[in-house]
């Protein structure tokens, strides 16, 4: 998989996945992939993080921005 687009294995970037508890090791303008209820892996990049909740802003370049609560079906990792 290349670019931004949606695939529904799991990237060869893809490093390390977060638990939602863990998103706040993330900083700004970080690249994640995300991958979304079983409809495959899209890049992102963080843009802005909670601290106090487990809440996520990423920005996806084609898909726009995007707030990603803990309890969504979502599963956040990191990229290499």
């Amino acid at each position: 998989m290349t670019g931004q687009g949606a695939g529904l294995e799991q990237p060869p970037t893809a490093g390390m996945r977060l638990a939602p508890a863990r998103w706040t090791e993330l900083a700004p303008g970080e690249p994640v992939w995300v991958e979304s209820a079983g409809s495959g892996f899209v890049a992102g990049h963080v843009d802005e993080v909670s601290t106090h909740q487990e809440m996520l802003w990423v920005d996806f370049s084609v898909r726009g921005r995007r707030l990603l609560c803990g309890g969504d079906p979502v599963q956040v990792w990191t990229r290499d």
